[in-house]
């Protein structure tokens, strides 16, 4: 087609007929306003910090394990990732205790990592593009498309403003004073601050970067790997097939998925746990003592999350020195496990030295006491005799209990699903040929021991029955309960299919989970505040109601200098105060013990000690007074409110102290209306 001057000036004039009319339509008409606009920036922002600190954990973790063998990239980049995440952790350890904790600083030295380990993230880009994930049949292929929907589904709760209870107790609480006083300081009364802190420095990194919303996503991400983990240990001991089915097994238990949303540490707890067991069963084949040493270290990130960790490189150590079975152990056996041990405990060994310098114990509060603690709290915090030590029938079927009965925020303070007790049993059908390599023996062995301290838990006091206190046995689990449908092919008649039926009963439960979840995300909102919809402070108040609203009143009313101290609640993280949470619910109870109920001596030391001002979680105190087990009563009320009235003036809340009963059991009048009381300490 020729071009002529006629034909040109048309088109110019249909263009410019087309800006006319419609950019002058959207000067008008908004599609969206700048609110939108800033909410999806930040949620975008939040995602890019967890990518580079993602990107630059892959590619240190391949800079210090080139001299590794990998059998799949897959496997490769988990494990890579998982060492990485450990190094930027002890990373920021360094920069604590040399007082530099700046966002600054983090961005600094990220941002430079990245830039100087350029050749790494190329060879992890090329290592992450080559990764293959066979499906392989329709279940397969249905499978793949449930575990992508639930962690995608998970990721937009991972993006918003963090209520999870434990993580505005002291996850994020450590990571927040670091921030504030630039270094690691005495913590105050809280001992969960003294836990061994691994994830919660990554939390401090994401959030001196940009926010508490990115360190959601870092524990997010935990669950994204241990998925990959499960996939790469089946696919190495079992089949693909399997390590499907795994994975949706574990991300449709639905407090697995609900935690990894949480800045918790509970997946991360499972990425280490799998892991180690993943590399000691490599070390035994290979015999080579730097894998023994890998897996240490992967045992030695785990002891970073919880004390009771102890458990995995201890049982992984008994693996490595009686692979031959009951007989004493050879040179070579010890070696290993030496090695393994040594390395596992060499990483912990920071915590216990921080722990040491900052509260006067290793392993504090446990053992050796240390700062703010006696035996009476001990005996407090471990509340012996309130478990199930004296019903052991009862104590026989809690597997049966928690899966059945444990509801999140409920009983055993889980809901974990069906399908894994379902199938687990069917572990002691035959081998099927396809699987007949499978180390389910050491498997078993490592969840037996985990299982086991839990009972014993479980077993002393009722605090301890927390289902998520096993999670990391659970991908273990997850593998094994889908080897317990594989072996189910063997149970079938000319027109019965076992497997077949518990497929559809599988099919069936995650369908329900997937609409569970969906019916949650409609419920709940998340994308109004991922898209700016939404308020950071709407969002807190409509998901933390009455505590958002204490903190909120709280950081607009009192004075900057005011000092906090808390009755019953344990949460402090937005409160924008000095205060000093009720970490484990005794502080009133302690000093009553100490003295006698004195309510005069308790306000002398409260005045002495700078606070300013009481809080009282009304509501938490009347859960104290129905649980029936709690060591809460009549005394405690005369103290508080001789408090009341003699030495407390009411700043905020309304209603008094009274007492009442429900159900047969002492409670406060009326503390759904008035949740909280503020007072001045006269």
């Amino acid at each position: 087609m020729k071009n002529s001057p006629r034909q040109s000036f048309l088109v110019l004039l249909a263009i410019l007929w087309m800006f006319v009319v419609v950019l002058p339509y959207y000067l008008f008409h908004h599609p969206f306003d700048q609110n939108n606009v800033l909410g999806i920036v930040s949620t975008l922002g939040d995602l890019g910090v967890v990518t580079l600190l993602i990107v630059l954990a892959s590619a240190l973790g391949h800079r210090v394990l080139r001299a590794f063998e990998f059998l799949s990239a897959l496997e490769a980049l988990v494990i890579q990732t998982a060492v990485g995440y450990g190094i930027i952790a002890f990373a920021v350890y360094a920069l604590g205790f040399v007082g530099l904790v700046q966002p600054p600083v983090f961005w600094v030295l990220t941002v430079g990592g990245t830039l100087a380990l350029f050749r790494d993230v190329r060879s992890v880009a090329i290592q992450a593009r080559s990764i293959a994930l066979p499906r392989g049949t329709r279940g397969g292929q249905l499978l793949a498309l449930f575990v992508g929907f639930s962690l995608v589904l998970a990721l937009a709760f991972a993006l918003t403003p963090p209520t999870g209870w434990d993580g505005i107790q002291y996850h994020l609480v450590f990571p927040k004073l670091a921030l504030e006083a630039g270094r690691f300081a005495t913590p105050p009364d809280n001992l969960s601050l003294s836990n061994p802190s691994l994830v919660e420095l990554l939390f401090l990194a994401a959030m001196g970067l940009k926010s508490d919303s990115a360190a959601q996503v870092i524990h997010w991400s935990f669950l994204v790997l241990t998925v990959g983990a499960a996939l790469a240990f089946a696919a190495r001991y079992f089949t693909w097939r399997i390590g499907w089915l795994a994975a949706a097994l574990l991300v449709g238990a639905p407090s697995v998925l609900a935690v990894a949303t949480w800045a918790y540490n509970d997946a991360a707890l499972m990425l280490y746990t799998l892991t180690a067991l993943f590399w000691t069963l490599r070390a035994l084949e290979t015999g080579k003592a730097r894998d023994f040493l890998l897996a240490g270290v992967l045992a030695g990130l785990a002891l970073g999350e919880k004390y009771t960790a102890s458990f995995v490189p201890l049982a992984l150590g008994a693996v490595v020195l009686f692979r031959g079975g009951l007989k004493f152990p050879s040179a070579r056996a010890w070696r290993n496990a030496i090695l393994l041990g040594g390395a596992a405990f060499a990483l912990a060994l920071p915590w216990y030295v921080r722990n040491y310098f900052l509260v006067g114990n290793p392993v504090y509060p446990f053992v050796f006491g240390g700062l703010y603690w006696d035996a009476w709290r001990t005996a407090w915090y471990s509340r012996f005799g309130t478990g199930l030590l004296n019903e052991p029938l009862q104590l026989l079927f809690v597997p049966w209990t928690a899966t059945v009965m444990g509801f999140q925020g409920g009983e055993f303070d889980a809901t974990i699903g069906a399908l894994l007790l379902a199938l687990l049993p069917f572990n002691l059908l035959k081998r099927t040929e396809a699987t007949s390599s499978a180390p389910t023996r050491v498997m078993w062995f490592l969840v037996a021991v985990l299982f086991a301290f839990w009972l014993v838990g479980v077993a002393q006091s009722k605090l301890l029955w927390q289902t998520r206190l096993l999670f990391p046995a659970f991908p273990i689990l997850a593998i094994l309960a889908a080897e317990g449908w594989n072996r189910l092919s063997q149970i079938q008649t000319a027109r019965l299919s076992a497997q077949r039926f518990a497929s559809l009963v599988i099919a069936l439960a995650l369908g329900l989970n997937v609409a569970s979840n969906v019916l949650a995300t409609i419920r709940n909102r998340p994308f109004e505040i991922l898209t700016g919809i939404e308020t950071r402070q709407e969002y807190l108040a409509r998901n933390l109601g009455a505590h958002f609203a204490m903190t909120e009143w709280v950081n607009a009313n009192l004075p900057p200098d005011a000092r906090i101290v808390a009755l019953w609640e344990p949460r402090s993280y937005y409160v924008d105060r000095a205060m000093e949470p009720d970490a484990i619910l005794d502080r009133l109870a302690h000093l009553t013990s100490l003295t006698e109920g004195n309510a005069d001596v308790i306000a002398e030391r409260w005045r002495q000690q700078g606070f300013t001002h009481v809080l009282l979680f009304r509501e938490g105190l009347n859960g104290m007074l129905q649980s029936g087990y709690d060591p809460v009563g009549a005394v405690e009320m005369e103290t508080l409110q001789a408090l009341e009235q003699k030495h407390l003036q009411l700043v905020y809340g309304g209603a008094a102290l009274e007492l009442a009963s429900w159900g047969g059991m002492p409670a406060l009048a009326d503390p759904e209306t008035e949740p909280y009381a503020i007072y001045v300490l006269r």
